[in-house]
């Protein structure tokens, strides 16, 4: 039968001060290099194996996948034409578009989306999304069959997911470790040159075959019409001078400027805001394993919970740009509870902390709470914490890294207790993508807890939404009951845009393709 794609879960998601900047057809303009500013360098262009807003605003230019998602974040066909599923819910069947190319010429056939499929379930950060597929297969040169062992109803929300994407890759590629590919992929932009710490430049794919029947730009599907020559994205981390650049006219785009900065550009006649709320979920994730010291003791994690102050840690680091929020899942969401975990969020309560850690047998081993320095919000957010938490009488060192060091810091099973960090993309796209966070080998929080494995795979599975939202519910109770995580808050984000971008869409990610340089 034909595959009925789901709605996920974004809800209203995100709510825009800045109306789309929009011209006459005749007015499009050919040419030029457009420049977007962001605060960190993408630790790597290998896209499904990081869930990284600095990699994905990259590799989403470079890289398409089988299905994506649309501007309401619902499933589309993007490189599949058509998708079937049988009967029995066990076999998917894609239909490819033809035609389409790859970055080095080679013409993208079935044989490649098989290696790509077989790769990601290899390697690919959300695998195990993946771990019911019993075969890939690729019956003819444009017709690609994912067979799964049991009926999974979240599964086409798990390939389009962007979080870590799925994307297709030459098959030669797809045979190569992780972080070890040549950026090959079939979207609209090639690769140019990547500078770690400095810059990313594209150029247009001449030979880019554009998706005629999925209408206009359309979340990360649609007709992909580039108009600019080439882009940049530049990697700047302070704030002013991201904004210097931008008054100056040396960047187009900012992925985000502070609060004050904006109020000052209000009136400014060259640059618009835009205010996207919710944008990103921010956490306190706590070493839970072994080799957390201290925090593996669940007497400290739940005084730290204890602890913390959101409301304090969120208008300091915010700059007012946030809202208190104890669920997991956006208040837009279908799958929003009003009750599972308020009963610990924002307790700001250093008395019962320190009852909680007399309690534990705590003998002021250090806790070391580590930070990126290309993310202020994020520094700030950390060092609130960790004010907050000297206060509650812990021995606590802030550890600052720039946003690579601090990413492999976090995925050491010792060395850390508190990682202070936003979930952006995940928790906007559905139910499936936070919780992968406290699931699998590679869970965040360092123990692997199987009432978790068992939440999470009957969140994915169960057939009804009831069943699935009460497998979420208990999901979260664990997380919270076992303080793997403390909950801070929503944040918002302002970013900046000139005004010589023109039919310029806000985004979750800084689209270059649909614009042009007046």
């Amino acid at each position: 039968m034909a595959l009925r794609i789901l709605r996920a879960a974004l809800g209203a998601a995100a709510s825009l001060a800045l109306a789309v900047t929009t011209a006459p057809a005749h007015a499009q303009k050919r040419g030029g290099d457009l420049v977007i500013l962001q605060q960190s360098t993408p630790i790597t262009l290998d896209a499904i194996t990081s869930t990284e807003q600095a990699v994905r605003n990259v590799t989403m230019h470079l890289f398409e996948m089988l299905v994506t998602r649309d501007e309401g974040a619902n499933p589309i066909p993007d490189l599949a034409a058509k998708i079937d599923e049988s009967a029995d819910g066990l076999t998917y069947t894609f239909t490819l578009r033809q035609g389409v190319k790859f970055h080095n010429g080679k013409e993208m056939t079935s044989a490649d989306a098989k290696a790509s499929v077989e790769r990601y379930g290899r390697i690919g950060f959300d695998r195990a999304d993946f771990a019911k597929i019993k075969s890939v297969a690729a019956p003819d040169k444009h017709t690609l069959t994912i067979t799964l062992t049991d009926r999974v109803p979240s599964f086409i929300e798990q390939l389009s997911s962007p979080r870590a994407p799925m994307v297709i890759i030459p098959a030669e590629e797809a045979a190569k470790e992780a972080n070890k590919i040549a950026p090959i992929g079939t979207g609209p932009f090639q690769l140019v040159d990547y500078v770690p710490d400095s810059h990313v430049k594209m150029k247009r794919f001449e030979d880019y075959k554009a998706n005629e029947g999925a209408g206009e730009r359309n979340g990360f599907s649609g007709r992909k019409v580039v108009h600019v020559d080439t882009v940049t994205f530049r990697i700047v981390p302070e704030a002013n001078a991201r904004v210097a650049a931008m008054e100056t006219r040396v960047g187009h785009f900012s992925e985000s400027v502070p609060n004050q900065t904006a109020k000052r550009l209000k009136d400014s006649k060259d640059i618009q805001i835009v205010t996207l709320m919710p944008w990103s979920m921010a956490f306190a994730i706590i070493n839970s394993g072994p080799g957390g010291g201290a925090t593996a003791k669940l007497g400290v994690r739940r005084a730290i919970q204890a602890a913390i102050d959101a409301e304090e840690v969120m208008t300091v680091s915010t700059d007012g740009v946030y809202r208190l929020d104890h669920a997991f899942n956006y208040p837009e969401s279908q799958y929003f509870s009003a009750d599972v975990g308020k009963a610990v969020y924002n307790q700001a309560s250093p008395a019962k902390a320190k009852q909680l850690l007399a309690e534990a047998g705590y003998a002021r081993e250090e806790i070391v709470i580590i930070t990126t320095s290309q993310i202020a919000l994020v520094k700030a957010q950390a060092e609130v914490t960790a004010e907050q938490l000297k206060a509650a009488g812990m021995n606590v060192r802030v550890a600052v890294f720039d946003t690579p060091g601090y990413i492999a810091r976090a995925g050491q099973p010792e060395g850390w207790n508190i990682y202070i960090g936003e979930f952006g993309l995940a928790p906007s796209i559905g139910p499936y993508g936070l919780p992968n966070f406290w699931t699998g080998p590679k869970n965040w929080q360092k123990l692997l807890d199987p009432a978790l494995e068992t939440a999470f795979d009957e969140l994915k599975s169960k057939p009804t939404l009831a069943e699935r939202k009460a497998a979420a519910d208990r999901f979260y109770a664990r997380v919270t009951d076992q303080a793997y995580a403390v909950k801070l808050g929503d944040n918002g984000l302002l970013q900046a845009v000139r005004n010589e971008v023109k039919n310029f869409k806000p985004y979750r990610v800084p689209r270059a393709w649909g614009v042009w340089l007046e």
